[in-house]
């Protein structure tokens, strides 16, 4: 703000926080600094300016940024005169130009940065907004020049729009996590299944670690269990062994006497049995309809026949 002062007898005052020119017949003459001067009525004037630091609000403005983003930017604008000579005779409104120039500047710089940078990075863009101004502002005689961007606004509609844009992104990524998630999984259950499937009973044991967790419920569970899971060992140990053909009584088995007890002996693997108890019992053998006593060989599954052994009577 200019103001000119008018001398009383002379005399004029100026404040502690102004700083002023003296005009002798309408020509600078020299700086008119703080407290009590003189000058030659009608020959001389003064003209005085704040010389404390001013503030201007920037008024809002519309602002393209890049990506065709339209925002409304506020802030304000803080400067000082330095050199009262450039402020007040070299420019006709220093206050005016540097507000227009700061409005100008806001809208070339912006128009180069994102809606993201705009929101988080306020003061780097402040800074080089500065950096801009200094330039013309030295020049006009001002300093301390500092701007501050208070507010950066958007559509209501635009913003609707970026929220669902951004609420898509999300929704993908987390689907995206979802999937590679679902796949390490599945990765982790095949290599659990390729372990079990190679060491034998594994399976069997898990199943039974499983029934034991969720035995605590007494509710009736039904357990699937794939014949696929057992390897051929397994169904081994639980088949019955190989039914020969009937009508051809399988191989006679070769029998010895040691101590009061009789053995006989597998003819496929050689496996000795003690068939002391067993033998003419007819529930011990496997092939009723075959002549002779058949066994099974509990080692490699072999039926064999075993000799009728008669009883010992008392000759007269």
């Amino acid at each position: 703000m200019i103001k000119r002062v008018i001398p009383v007898l002379g005399f004029y005052i100026v404040n502690q926080d102004e700083i002023g020119v003296m005009l002798t017949l309408g020509k600078y003459s020299g700086k008119a600094n703080p407290g009590l001067g003189f000058a030659i009525p009608i020959f001389q004037q003064v003209i005085k300016t704040p010389s404390s630091l001013q503030t201007i609000d920037l008024p809002d403005q519309q602002v393209v940024l890049s990506g065709n983003i339209s925002v409304t930017i506020s802030g304000n604008l803080n400067f000082r005169v330095a050199d009262p000579q450039k402020a007040i005779l070299g420019v006709s409104n220093y206050s005016r130009s540097i507000q227009q120039l700061a409005l100008t500047t806001i809208s070339d710089v912006l128009g180069t940065k994102t809606l993201e940078e705009v929101r988080t990075k306020k003061s780097m863009i402040a800074d080089e907004i500065e950096s801009v101004i200094n330039e013309s502002a030295v020049r006009w005689g001002l300093n301390d020049i500092d701007i501050r961007l208070t507010d950066a606004s958007i559509d209501e509609t635009l913003l609707r729009a970026m929220m669902r844009e951004t609420e898509a992104k999300k929704e993908a990524s987390a689907v995206k996590i979802k999937a590679e998630s679902d796949k390490m999984t599945a990765e982790m259950f095949a290599e659990a299944a390729d372990i079990l499937s190679a060491s034998p009973g594994a399976m069997t044991l898990r199943i039974l670690q499983t029934l034991n967790d969720i035995s605590s419920d007494k509710s009736t569970i039904v357990v699937p269990i794939p014949m696929d899971l057992l390897s051929g060992k397994q169904l081994d140990k639980f088949a019955d062994p190989p039914v020969q053909d009937q009508k051809q009584a399988p191989a006679l088995s070769d029998i010895a006497i040691r101590e009061n007890k009789l053995y006989c002996f597998c003819p496929e693997c050689s496996q000795q049995y003690d068939v002391t108890d067993i033998a003419g019992a007819d529930r011990y053998d496997k092939l009723p309809n075959v002549p002779g006593q058949q066994i099974g060989c509990k080692k490699c599954g072999a039926l064999f026949t075993l000799p009728t052994v008669r009883k010992q009577t008392n000759l007269e």
